[in-house]
């Protein structure tokens, strides 16, 4: 049967597909590393300058990692919403429009999922958030069409959606016996999203859902903000964020650098020869002139997004560990007395982490308190609760969901494939 479910997400991606009479998660990638094949592949294109070939998932990030000459691009999804959707980027010679970036990677992932199949994949159920954009009903519906027009222009004759959360509802109602309400919680890459459903043995047989569905929710912070925020309270003053003028000792850095710094599909921006210049020039100015001429070399070599994978790295590592370091060796310069200055490293911890999201965090489970009220329902009636998404494993967000929901039974699922999972289950339905 040629359906599948395709989990297009900020930072990974996932293809469900029938193969061999079994639902089964595509092995999209080779990982170098771990030597295994993995179903996730990074959200990622690298331009080669060289070649004019694109690379795809961990190949892209690791040719750029290496220093050859090209562009990286992630978080593409985040374009997806916003008032950027039309502008397109410039990229060697060429200008290209969003809808072929996006492209490219959707028909690599549409070529990876065919190639393991061995047949033509014709319909598929997409994933979206709740809302694309919080606050413009519009532009979330032109985000939804243009991803139709999207996976139509790879090669996808039928083109439907299903929201990430109930999506992953129907992954986790596989193992359900008895009837629950289960409250969804789906914590990606982009966007936190939320789903109260009546989940059953019996109610998953159904072809429509819509009485089952209590409250549906979703907020525009995921891990790629979360990232952004760690990265600012811990990177950047190495940087120079925070220091001053020196004929203006109140007056601080300018700080849009940074937060473009920080934000993946906004790095790209600061190559520019005209920013260049402008941090140069501030070197002069800056009380901390050694830090901003970190900066200055950071941009120069275009290692912003091997600065980002590297916070990104950390936070991931500190949903295990107390304590991680993020190496900025690869920054070594000379200093003005003509020696070298020790390799740099940034020490972070989860407290660092905790304090620097705590804000966001706080809104998620607004956003979360807000979807039982749609329901009207408090959270002691909560039978399930189901996490799925990279940054439920985070600390100091699973600590919140222990002492909000201590009566439920909790289920953490497949981070990054229950999705895609439940994407398949709902091709299943509709297509077959």
């Amino acid at each position: 049967m040629s359906i599948c479910g395709l989990d297009f997400g900020t930072s990974n991606s996932t293809v469900g597909v029938e193969h061999q009479q079994q639902s089964q998660m595509v092995p999209l990638e080779h990982d170098s590393h771990s030597g295994k094949f993995e179903t996730t592949l990074p959200s990622a294109l690298f331009f080669d300058f060289e070649t004019d070939d694109i690379y795809f998932g961990r190949q892209a990030i690791e040719l750029y990692s290496r220093g050859e000459f090209g562009r990286l691009m992630r978080s593409m999804k985040s374009i997806l919403g916003s008032k950027n959707m039309d502008e397109g980027t410039q990229i060697k010679h060429k200008r290209y429009a969003f809808n072929d970036i996006i492209g490219f990677f959707m028909a690599s992932l549409k070529q990876r999922a065919e190639d393991y199949t061995q047949q033509t994949l014709e319909s598929v159920v997409l994933g979206r958030p709740v809302h694309f954009n919080d606050d413009h009903p519009d532009l979330d519906l032109a985000a939804q069409n243009r991803m139709a027009d999207i996976a139509h222009s790879v090669g996808f004759k039928q083109v439907s959606f299903q929201f990430e959360p109930i999506a992953a509802a129907y992954d986790y109602e596989q193992q359900v016996d008895k009837e629950e309400l289960a409250l969804i919680i789906d914590i990606g890459g982009g966007t936190s999203d939320f789903t109260l459903i009546k989940l059953s043995k019996q109610n998953r047989l159904k072809s429509q859902r819509d009485d089952d569905l209590l409250a549906n929710h979703g907020i525009h912070i995921g891990g790629t903000d979360f990232d952004r925020h760690l990265s600012m309270a811990t990177v950047m003053p190495h940087f120079g964020l925070n220091s001053c003028y020196i004929d203006k000792p109140t007056l601080k850095m300018p700080r849009h650098y940074y937060v473009d710094l920080a934000t993946w599909h906004r790095i790209h921006l600061l190559y520019e020869a005209n920013i260049l210049r402008d941090i140069s020039e501030l070197a002069r100015e800056s009380q901390d002139k050694k830090a901003m001429l970190r900066l200055g070399q950071l941009l120069k070599n275009k290692q912003g997004h091997r600065l980002a994978a590297s916070v990104e790295q950390a936070k991931i590592e500190l949903s295990q560990y107390n304590e991680t370091s993020i190496d900025l060796s690869y920054l070594l310069s000379l200093e003005s007395n003509g020696s070298i200055e020790e390799p740099l490293q940034s020490e972070v911890s989860q407290l660092d982490l905790a304090n620097s999201i705590e804000s966001d965090v706080n809104k998620v489970f607004t956003a979360i308190d807000d979807t039982l009220i749609q329901a009207g329902l408090k959270a002691s009636q909560i039978d399930t609760l189901f996490t799925t998404g990279g940054s439920t494993a985070l600390p100091s967000v699973k600590k919140l969901i222990s002492q909000k929901f201590s009566h439920a039974k909790w289920v953490s699922g497949d981070l990054f494939n229950s999705v895609g999972k439940g994407l398949l289950l709902d091709a299943q339905r509709r297509y077959s």
